[in-house]
C-alpha cells in the first residue's frame, strides 16, 4: 500500500459516519471536541497598566 493510498483510506474512514458517534463522521466529532476544549481553557486577563509597559 502506498502512502497516497493510505492517506485516501484515512480520509475515507475519518469522513464516514458511525453509529457510536451518533452517525457523525469522526473528523466532525474531533473538531467539535477540540473546540470545546479551546473554549474551556482559562484565559488570564492582563491588567490595564501592564499593556503599556
Amino acid at each position: 500500500m502506498t502512502e497516497f493510498e493510505l492517506t485516501q483510506l484515512c480520509d475515507q474512514l475519518n469522513n464516514t459516519s458511525g453509529k457510536c458517534l451518533g452517525w457523525r463522521p469522526p473528523a466532525e466529532v474531533f473538531r467539535e471536541k477540540m473546540m470545546e476544549k479551546i473554549r474551556r481553557r482559562p484565559y488570564r486577563l492582563r491588567s490595564w497598566e501592564s499593556r503599556f509597559k
